[in-house]
């Protein structure tokens, strides 16, 4: 019968991994979020940190070394004096003698303690050793893992005592390395001392340094956030680091590029606009010129024939009349469609009425389709005109502004405001449409209108920036700038809450 294999077991491996991986991530997005001079000065201040505990780390294996070697000399050398001196001793009267001279000769001496005994291995009565008594407290000073680490082998070796051929005692020898460690630590605390102040100073001139090094990068950053913004015209001036004025240069290299580009866009752009709007012009004037006539045409006819069948009798002139009316209700929805076409083709009050009331009037035809929804309108310090070409783009921004905020986030209040403002260039105008609707999705498509309009801007050397509101809602700003010489005499304040 086989035998049944153990269940295996799940191994915690895989969440541990899992948990690593989270950590190293949140490591390393929390690395790259610092600047780049903290992650310099980090690096720095790691590494020294590093280099510092190994030196550490030596500095106590060869504090541990030191203690051997000036052990076991001062061992060896009072071995060899006591060896001498102890041939002097002639009886066991000498013996006593001996030992306290010997004493007291050994209370000013480090590293060595010693004991003499009898023959019976009894100790003799000796002075206190009062440098013994300092070296315990200095041993007590440094920490016990330090003393751990440095303390070597301890070295002891005896010395007999003998006269006459008779052995009377022996002295003992032990190296004490107390003090050398003690000496050591205070020797290590202090290179301590110095070398964090040291690098503290380091890492502080190291900061203001970087931030004298690396302030062309912030500003060459502050540059591309400038070009993507569409201010090709912006210039740096190149560093004296040879490496970031290469990068300068390449960079202006790249504006300069670019700025020339977007003229000639602009200069396309604006051919582009005077052929649509030419054509624009030309089917507007065929319309009206051809549809016209014949639209009156139709209504002359039809009222003729109403005439004429209402002297027939009532059976005869019935359908006649039905018909007549049938052709006056399509001829009016055809005035209706022209007049419609005419006005999205080409304004047909444009150039005669102030650029207020045009925006006005175009505002309260939506008003009319849509009588649900609350239109809102400031036009302040308006000049009469700014001329046909930025007449032009702010209504055509303004009817596919409101064309778009009704037809995609159906709004319950739409607000428009168009104002003049002054800035240290140029005198700009400022179109601001907004809408407490469902707002607008990151990923929506760019349709045919706003691309129209995006053109038309941008022929202007205008920006257009659509971008949610505090709210549920979108706002439209088109900024275009304005010659003094473009502004026409200036009409009195408008206010409008339609």
């Amino acid at each position: 019968m086989p035998t049944p294999e153990p269940p295996e077991s799940v191994s915690p491996t895989p969440r541990a991994r899992g948990r690593l991986a989270s950590i190293a991530d949140a490591a390393t997005g929390a690395w790259y979020a610092c600047p780049f001079r903290w992650q310099i000065l980090i690096a720095i201040t790691l590494l020294t940190l590093l280099t510092g505990a190994i030196g550490g780390i030596l500095a106590v294996f060869d504090s541990r070394t030191r203690a051997a070697v000036e052990m076991r000399s001062n061992v060896e050398l009072w071995r060899h004096h006591i060896a001498a001196q102890a041939r002097e001793i002639d009886g066991p009267a000498d013996l006593a003698p001996f030992s306290w001279r010997l004493a007291h000769e050994m209370a000013q001496v480090r590293h060595v303690s010693i004991r003499v005994v009898d023959a019976e291995g009894n100790p003799l009565a000796e002075p206190q050793n009062s440098h013994a008594v300092e070296a315990h407290h200095d041993r007590e000073a440094a920490p016990q893992w330090f003393i751990d680490l440095a303390k070597p082998a301890t070295e002891v070796q005896s010395v007999p005592i003998t006269a006459q051929g008779k052995r009377l005692g022996t002295v003992q020898i032990e190296g004490e390395p107390d003090d050398e460690i003690a000496e050591a630590w205070e020797l290590l605390v202090q290179m301590s001392v110095l070398w964090l102040g040291g690098t503290a100073l380091m890492m502080l001139g190291l900061y203001f340094v970087l931030g004298f090094v690396l302030d062309p990068l912030v500003t060459l950053a502050e540059g591309m956030r400038e070009l993507e913004d569409g201010h090709y015209g912006l210039r740096i001036e190149p560093p004296k680091v040879r490496e970031l004025s290469a990068i300068v240069t390449s960079f202006n290299t790249l504006a300069q590029a670019l700025d020339q580009a977007n003229a000639e866009n602009s200069r396309l752009y604006r051919q582009l606009i005077a052929v649509q709007e030419d054509e624009r012009r030309q089917i507007s004037r065929d319309l009206h010129d051809e549809f016209g006539p014949c639209l009156f045409g139709i209504t002359a006819g039809t009222g003729a024939i109403e005439r004429h069948a209402r002297a027939l009798p009532e059976p005869q002139a019935a359908p006649i009349l039905s018909c007549v009316n049938d052709i006056a209700l399509v001829s009016d929805r055809l005035k209706s469609l022209t007049r419609s076409l005419l006005n999205r083709l080409r304004p047909v009050a444009l150039g005669r009425v102030t650029l207020t009331e045009l925006i006005s009037d175009l505002i309260v035809t939506f008003k009319r389709r849509h009588p649900d929804t609350h239109f809102k309108s400031d036009f302040a310090d308006l000049p009469t005109s700014f001329g046909e070409d930025i007449d032009l783009t702010l209504y055509r921004c303004v009817q596919e502004g409101l064309t778009n905020a009704m037809r995609h986030g159906r709004p319950s209040l739409v607000s428009v405001a168009l104002a003049v403002e002054q800035t240290p260039s140029a005198a700009q105008v400022r179109l601001r449409i907004g809408d407490d609707g469902i707002g607008i999705s990151d990923s929506a498509a760019v349709g045919f209108g706003l691309s129209g309009m995006r053109e038309r801007v941008r022929a202007q050397s205008g920006t257009l920036v659509i971008e949610p509101t505090s709210g549920s809602g979108t706002e439209l700003l088109v900024t275009l700038p304005v010659r003094s010489s473009d502004n026409a005499k200036p009409e009195a304040p408008t206010h409008t809450d339609r």
